[in-house]
């Protein structure tokens, strides 16, 4: 019994690991290609080709080359876009500087001046003190063409500083120049005679601007003569439309200053044709409305990349919640049909249980009928030994027939009489024939107690003669009895029939 158990024990314990075996493998075949769509979707989702930036000596090129200013401001606000997450002041001056130079080409001097301090700032940062420089001196420029001169003095002084702390005499010619002619044109603020000095020093060195700042130093030495000559000798140097224009109005104040009236008046009128001129030329093609259409197309750009990534992001999103429906679904049937064979497996298993304990009982109550039966025998054994006892001790005497009757008789009477001797025979019955007796009281609640003592001799095997010697009856009675009984059997029909019937003989 103990190995049975230990059988059981085992088999369930290795059901249940390969349960769990195939549960988890199942499991696992099932996700990971669930894992890698989901992977795939989302990598179909966030693919955004990038080309390639132009670099910044490309759009140079187009600015110079093909004088292409839309096409190289493009560029530019493309080469900004990208500069805005990434860490380089000195790249970001770059850019903004040269932006600035194509807004203060076409006249926009407000957002080239903002460009330009862009420009300075990040070259303040990068520690690049000549570029940092020319982004002041720039920014004096547009601040001059914006009539702040006060503004412009300031820059143009501070950027002197700088050019002085790097010993730059280019650097610093171009801010002496500027502040000569801030000083002439302001006509209110008296400059200092060291400086005044200084400019004139450094235009007598000057090859190109000189004789523009000579005239300014002329002029504010209150010279008109000496700045009319050296008026002639920057007419002569210069075919710049705009430098030909500032020229036009620096004659003009001369001959004011001497009372040429009518030549001031031609002057001005020059430097107006000019100067219109110019701005239609400029206007032709204006950044502000190329940056504008940028921004636009930008916007546009982004809204349709938005729609885009919200359009994949949905069907990534449905796509995941599907597959995840899909996956709960199978998980679901796999888990049923996994419950279902393991219901199965444990009815199976219940089953070998529940016909082991079977076999126990039937094993059991063999051992206990080969118990009662030995004990039968054993006293069927003891009625012969005294049997065998009288004859023996009373052989051919006339005593032996009369001790022999007596133990025949007393045999008999245990068997009408003694209720534990009626017991023992009911108890034979029940293991010969099925517990034919036990049937026979469920099967017959109100017979009477004679009937069944009568039943069970006959059921034992006893012969109508030796019946009616238990019972003290005549044989004929007995076998009326018999036959009575047998009819009433059959025709109650009870479940036990066939047996009782069988046992008549």
């Amino acid at each position: 019994m103990q190995e049975i158990h230990t059988k059981l024990l085992i088999s369930r314990l290795s059901l249940v690991q390969n349960i769990f075996y195939h549960y988890i493998h199942g499991m696992k075949r099932l996700i990971i290609p669930i894992i890698c769509i989901i992977c795939m979707l989302l990598s179909l989702a966030g693919c955004h080709e990038r080309k390639p930036l132009p670099s910044l000596e490309f759009a140079d090129s187009l600015l110079t080359d093909a004088g292409d200013k839309s096409g190289a401001l493009r560029i530019f606000l493309q080469i900004e876009e990208q500069l805005q997450s990434r860490q380089d002041p000195y790249n970001k001056g770059l850019l903004y500087e040269r932006i600035g130079s194509i807004y203060y080409g076409q006249m926009n001097y407000v957002r080239a001046y903002h460009y330009f301090k862009q420009a300075r700032e990040n070259f303040q940062v990068s520690d690049s003190l000549r570029k940092e420089t020319e982004a002041t001196l720039d920014m004096a420029a547009s601040s001059y063409r914006q009539k702040d001169l006060e503004r412009a003095i300031r820059l143009y002084s501070a950027a002197l500083d700088l050019a002085d702390e790097q010993a730059d005499e280019r650097l610093a010619g171009a801010a002496l120049s500027n502040l000569a002619s801030l000083y002439v044109k302001s006509g209110r603020k008296q400059i200092p005679q060291d400086l005044l000095l200084r400019i004139e020093q450094s235009a007598r060195k000057a090859s190109r601007y000189g004789p523009h700042t000579m005239i300014d130093v002329q002029l504010l030495k209150h010279r008109t003569d000496s700045a009319r000559h050296y008026l002639q000798l920057a007419e002569a140097q210069d075919n710049d439309v705009l430098d030909l224009a500032e020229l036009q109005y620096t004659a003009y104040r001369i001959e004011a200053l001497s009372g040429n009236f009518r030549k001031a008046t031609d002057h001005i009128h020059r430097y107006i044709y000019l100067t219109d001129s110019l701005t239609r030329s400029t206007m032709q093609i204006s950044a502000g409305i190329t940056e504008k259409e940028y921004f636009q197309e930008q916007s546009a750009f982004a809204e349709y990349r938005m729609k885009n990534r919200i359009f994949w992001e949905t069907t990534v999103t449905c796509g995941i919640f599907i597959l995840a429906g899909i996956a709960v679904y199978i998980i679901r049937q796999r888990l049923r049909i996994q419950r279902e064979r393991n219901d199965r497996y444990l009815l199976l298993a219940e089953e070998a249980r529940a016909e082991y304990r079977a076999l126990t009982r039937q094993l059991e109550g063999r051992q206990n009928t080969e118990k009662r039966l030995k004990s039968l025998v054993a006293s069927r054994f003891d009625i012969l030994d005294k049997l065998g006892k009288t004859y023996y001790e009373r052989e051919n005497t006339s005593s032996q027939q009369a001790a022999m009757f007596q133990e025949v008789k007393r045999i008999i009477t245990d068997f009408s009489e003694n209720s534990e001797m009626l017991r023992e025979l009911e108890q034979m019955a029940d293991t010969c024939h099925d517990n034919v007796m036990q049937k026979l009281r469920q099967d017959f609640p109100a017979m009477k107690e004679n009937d069944i003592r009568l039943l069970c001799y006959i059921f034992t095997g006893f012969s109508p003669q030796v019946i009616s010697l238990f019972t003290k009856e005549s044989v004929a009675n007995i076998y009326a009895r018999k036959s009575r009984l047998k009819s009433r059997i059959k025709a109650a029909g009870t479940p036990h029939t066939d047996l009782f019937l069988s046992l008549f003989g």
